[in-house]
């Protein structure tokens, strides 16, 4: 009797997940992306099940996938939007996101959004977006050149007013 019962809630959990479907995509994604870029995700949960879904929570998940080097990726610097709470979505109602994430690194990486569904024990992820990030220069010897001169020279600069000015009062 205690098989059957653990059965039936099993099955019940697993057809309410798959009455939640989650479509999440990149359009028009450059082969080129670079490092600083800001690309757009958009994702879609919509809710097939027969009762309205309230409280469900929406998170993006990054993954590097470089071999050799795979991990999951803390998103503190790559997205200010981590999380998402739809505190009502109704019978085949819909819910649409868009995420912005600023690339950091460069590599090649997985995105995909988990969704938490408030009377479920197994969250529903969306498939993974593929995406690579080219590697930028982020120091530029144009731009560093003018400073380590340039710094140098204002506080010699500087020295000799002051050094000038005292000289003068003596």
């Amino acid at each position: 009797m205690k098989k059957i019962i653990l059965f039936l809630l099993i099955m019940s959990f697993s057809l309410y997940a798959q009455s939640v479907s989650i479509d999440f995509k990149a359009e028009k994604l450059s082969k080129t992306l670079q490092m600083g870029d800001k690309p757009t995700f958009y994702s879609t949960i919509t809710n097939n099940s027969k009762s309205e879904l309230k409280g469900v929570v929406l998170y993006l998940s990054l993954v590097n996938l470089d071999k050799g080097k795979e991990h999951p990726v803390d998103l503190e610097d790559w997205a200010a939007q981590k999380a998402v709470h739809i505190s009502s979505l109704p019978i085949k109602g819909v819910y649409q996101t868009n995420w912005t994430i600023r690339l950091i690194n460069s590599g090649h990486y997985g995105l995909f959004v988990t969704a938490v569904l408030p009377d479920s024990n197994k969250p529903l992820t969306s498939s993974i977006v593929h995406f690579y990030v080219a590697p930028k220069k982020t120091v530029v010897p144009s731009r560093i050149l003018p400073v380590a001169i340039g710094v140098p020279f204002i506080i010699f600069f500087v020295m000799i007013i002051l050094w000038w000015r005292r000289r003068k009062i003596k």
